[in-house]
């Protein structure tokens, strides 16, 4: 959800760094927050190790504006996973009850574009704590609406180079090129970004993988939509496999705007053998500076 959020006016007369704070956006902010931090207390105090993770999120047309920054704090959670490994993930470290937490920082460079920091640690079952790679990125959505909530269509790319986590990749240096596309009528939001996954270094397959990621979602007001987004595996570029064979998950979500930030909150069911069969996940948002 990078860039989706409204902008954070700052004002240098006002004291807590110069953010013009109302009561009521306080009081979101707080009980949110609160909610946030029982789920994950919940988490940790029921014994499993947990470590960090890719982003399970579908981008869309905004990006961080000109001149500013935005943060963004995506997180999962496995509750139950694949019922058999594949021959790849066979090789990478188990995700199952494992708390996947990834902070990244945006700059907005232009006024469609971003570049961003995104990093992967991890904390074991006996507290040591490990950074597990980081990755940079550049987003660009030059064709799309004038106003964040207006009709039409959009369509962008996003480009990834970095170190991804050993629950995601064997290789020192992986990269991946997404499309940003969709469309917005009234209340609804369609979109998809399909992606090539390819390594740049180390003793991983060579072949570039395809995947997609897809989102419809329909908004109950001002503040709140509801939608489904599906994440989706679909083998080696050359030559694409069957989907029950690949990785298949689905997650009914939620997105919220409280004050300045926003939320997507999703619970996903995986529908094939090799797929995680369930997955929280959540990704918080906001901006901040110009």
């Amino acid at each position: 959800m990078k860039g989706t959020t409204a902008r954070l006016q700052f004002d240098p007369s006002v004291a807590a760094f110069g953010v013009r704070i109302s009561a009521s956006y306080l009081a979101t902010y707080r009980v949110t927050y609160l909610a946030i931090f029982l789920l994950l207390l919940s988490l940790l105090t029921a014994g499993p190790a947990f470590a960090l993770p890719d982003e399970l999120e579908v981008h869309l047309d905004e990006t961080t504006p000109k001149g500013e920054f935005g943060f963004d704090m995506v997180s999962n959670y496995t509750f139950a996973g694949p019922r058999r490994l594949s021959d790849e993930t066979e090789k990478l470290r188990s995700s199952v009850h494992l708390l996947q937490i990834s902070p990244s920082l945006s700059y907005g460079i232009a006024s469609n574009t971003q570049i961003g920091l995104q990093l992967f640690s991890s904390i074991g079952p006996g507290g040591e704590t490990r950074v597990d790679g980081g990755r940079v990125e550049l987003i660009s959505v030059p064709i799309r609406p004038d106003d964040d909530d207006d009709d039409g269509f959009f369509l962008g790319g996003l480009l990834e180079v970095g170190h991804l986590p050993r629950t995601l990749s064997a290789n020192r240096l992986d990269a991946e090129i997404k499309m940003i596309v969709g469309y917005r009528t009234g209340r609804w939001t369609f979109a998809s970004n399909p992606e090539v996954g390819f390594k740049v270094a180390g003793d991983g397959s060579s072949l570039p993988e395809f995947s997609i990621k897809l989102k419809t979602a329909y908004r109950i007001n001002q503040t709140t939509s509801i939608g489904l987004e599906h994440f989706g595996d679909l083998g080696e570029l050359h030559h694409l496999g069957h989907l029950n064979q690949q990785s298949q998950q689905t997650f009914a979500v939620v997105d919220l705007k409280a004050g300045e930030m926003e939320f997507n909150l999703g619970l996903g069911r995986g529908w094939t053998d090799v797929s995680e069969r369930w997955v929280l996940k959540t990704i918080v948002s906001f901006p901040f500076g110009k």
